[in-house]
């Protein structure tokens, strides 16, 4: 058996044993510190945000997550609050030059940006070419000057080795997160989360982060080893709504 397939053996396992409720996981009200409270659709408007941020701040998540250009005003709606203000970059396909991608992430960081969410150039890592997608996450972990980086990496298009890839070519980049995906090309799954934590090892956390909507799949996903959860559906989750 391979190295690869030893990991998705373990992870397959511990998915069954998450699904099952067979692992230890949090109480509902332990998944406060774990989630990120997210509106990235396009139709946000002003009020929307300050809604948003209104909650965040009445719930004690860990972050929000919005799009680059509401950034000032949630910096200055969370002013002097504990929630982190956090955006997207290269969003939501990863498919844009380097360059493009780091002027999105000094413009937010310079509005006031406490995380980023950066979509890597998935492409690139489908065709084999690890050393450049190794050279973009070490460009993307300069670029983020010392604040929260997560590296979106698509698991759902990747099969099992370009997921077990992904995950150590982050590790190695240094980045604080690796996030499941965007969404917009399938949603988390608790094989992939296990699978991509037992890649990276003890140095980079993983944000589970597409389709997520129910305090069940939460509170599985935490079990079997993710340390954030990006939601739009904080709420119901918390059994607020």
């Amino acid at each position: 058996m391979t190295d690869i397939e030893l990991l998705a053996q373990r992870a397959r396992r511990k998915a069954a044993l998450a699904e099952a409720g067979l692992l230890a996981r949090p109480k509902t009200e332990e998944l406060r510190p774990l989630i990120d409270h997210t509106l990235l659709r396009a139709s946000s408007r002003e009020e929307d945000i300050r809604r948003l941020c209104r909650e965040a701040c009445q719930e004690g998540v860990a972050s929000i997550c919005i799009p680059s250009a509401w950034v000032p005003l949630a910096a200055q709606e969370l002013s002097g609050e504990k929630i982190k203000v956090g955006t997207v970059a290269g969003f939501p396909l990863g498919a844009l030059p380097l360059e493009i991608k780091i002027a999105e992430m000094n413009w937010a960081i310079a509005n006031g940006a406490e995380e980023i969410d950066v979509v890597i150039h998935v492409g690139k890592l489908l065709d084999g070419r690890k050393d450049e997608t190794l050279a973009e996450m070490e460009a993307l972990r300069k670029a983020s000057q010392g604040i929260c980086l997560k590296l979106i990496v698509e698991a759902p298009c990747l099969n099992d080795e370009q997921k077990v890839t992904v995950a150590r070519l982050a590790s190695q980049a240094r980045a604080d997160f690796i996030k499941t995906c965007t969404g917009f090309s399938g949603a988390a799954t608790l094989y992939d989360i296990a699978l991509l934590k037992s890649a990276a090892g003890d140095e980079v956390k993983i944000k589970a982060s597409g389709g997520i909507r129910t305090e069940a799949q939460a509170l599985a996903m935490a079990a079997v080893g993710a340390d954030r959860i990006g939601t739009s559906h904080m709420l119901a989750i918390l059994g607020r709504s």
